[in-house]
């Protein structure tokens, strides 16, 4: 590997380091030639010293990187800017480095440059902010992971509260998990030589993705459906039927895909069906119903809150505050999901600051959706902490009776003293 400025120590160095552009002329470069380094040396001297002392001194001196040191007075700590490049790597040039001029007349042999900062290339820039996006995605899709597992694990066992809303959620967060579940599988497996080969499992994974990431989009739909229905049409819920959701949730987005996929296989059959080529939109097929879903759902939503701000501001009944709190929570989730998609269609521009802060707040939002979802639907979902609370107390009360007996019947007593009256008590307590 290449030596680094800071690392560099003058006494040491027997290899003939890059040219560096540290002296005005930059044709003046540190090379083998004695005449450029004569040259160097030269203009160094006519440099003026740091002080006028007419003491004892340190001649003017050009160290190994070509930095030229000027005549200074023994004692002093002389400052120099850092060199611009240093093989091949920009430096900060507005910090210094540092070189004392000892008592005997000569310059210390090590020069401090632990002040001389590189300067990222654009290219580093960006990998280096590329790398920590995956990172983001990584963390934000496993956090979203475990946070649906757990919620969906909820739904399944507080058998409670299943009707026909919670259902829809535990619908929602199904699809979640699965989408999910669908990018590990293609962060993990989808090589460039994968992605080169264009082999049909790696398409079949794709259009599973794409699958999944409908299915989000329309089981919010059906969210936005049951509010819509029961709070603006006033509807009966009990009308509503499971089987209807399902079929708009899980069974009307696989025609869609399967239509996107026909499209690719004749038209954009390259790259596992990942990214576009020029001029071909197959890929609104599937982009095109997720839009249309999502301003259905703000249409819903405005009517929705109309309602509740007019009509039933003053109703108190259980079943109203459960539609707010579902209003509310999808108010919150709704244009989280609406603003990470629209985010694709935005340009960030040239500048570079927007397009940090566009690949930063793209890769949080779409990663940590899951967790959104998981907890204004399910943790702080009122009905299901109280039935985690109400298990809670019954699994604490199970067991404390079961080792109050437990210790009853383990205490050593004679048998003229033991008694079923006895036992009895201690169940009781």
């Amino acid at each position: 590997p290449l030596p680094s400025l800071r690392s560099l120590h003058p006494a040491d160095c027997t290899y003939n380091p890059i040219p560096v552009c540290s002296l005005p002329i930059q044709a003046f470069l540190l090379c083998d030639s004695p005449a450029a380094a004569s040259i160097q040396e030269q203009y160094c001297e006519s440099l003026l010293p740091v002080t006028n002392h007419t003491g004892p001194q340190c001649n003017a001196s050009v160290d190994l990187i070509g930095t030229c040191w000027p005549r200074s007075a023994v004692g002093q700590l002389v400052a120099r800017p850092c060199p611009e490049y240093f093989y091949g790597v920009r430096y900060n040039t507005t910090n210094n480095g540092y070189r004392e001029c000892l008592a005997n007349g000569s310059w210390a042999a090590r020069v401090n440059y632990s002040q001389c900062q590189e300067i990222l290339s654009e290219e580093k820039k960006s990998k280096l902010h590329y790398h920590i996006a995956v990172i983001i995605n990584y963390l934000g899709h496993c956090v979203s992971l475990g946070a649906l597992l757990v919620a969906f694990v909820l739904f399944m066992c507080l058998r409670s509260i299943r009707c026909l809303r919670n259902i829809i959620h535990w619908n929602l967060i199904t699809a979640f998990i699965l989408r999910n579940a669908t990018w590990f599988v293609v962060q993990l497996t989808m090589s460039p030589e994968v992605h080169e080969s264009n082999v049909v499992w790696c398409r079949l994974v794709t259009a599973a993705y794409n699958y999944f990431h409908v299915t989000n989009f329309f089981w919010m739909f059906g969210e936005g459906c049951y509010l819509h229905t029961a709070i603006v049409l006033t509807y009966s819920t009990d009308k509503l039927h499971k089987w209807m959701f399902i079929c708009i949730g899980w069974c009307i987005p696989f025609p869609i895909i399967v239509a996107w996929a026909i499209g690719k296989l004749y038209y954009d059959n390259e790259k596992c069906w990942f990214g576009k080529r020029a001029g071909v939109y197959t890929d609104y097929i599937y982009q095109g119903p997720m839009i249309l879903v999502l301003l259905i759902n703000f249409i819903f939503l405005f009517n929705i809150v109309r309602i509740l701000m007019t009509k039933l501001r003053a109703s108190t009944t259980s079943e109203t505050i459960q539609y707010r709190k579902a209003v509310k929570a999808t108010l919150v989730l709704l244009p989280l999901l609406g603003i990470t998609y629209m985010l694709f269609f935005v340009n960030p521009g040239e500048d570079e600051i927007s397009r940090i802060v566009f690949i930063y707040f793209n890769s949080f939002l779409e990663s940590f959706q899951g967790f959104f979802v998981s907890v204004f639907y399910c943790f702080l979902n009122s009905e299901v902490r109280s039935a985690v609370r109400k298990r809670w107390h019954r699994w604490q009360d199970k067991h404390s009776i079961r080792a109050r007996v437990a210790r009853a019947m383990s205490i050593p007593t004679s048998p003229t003293r033991i008694s079923f009256h006895s036992i009895k008590q201690s169940t009781a307590v």
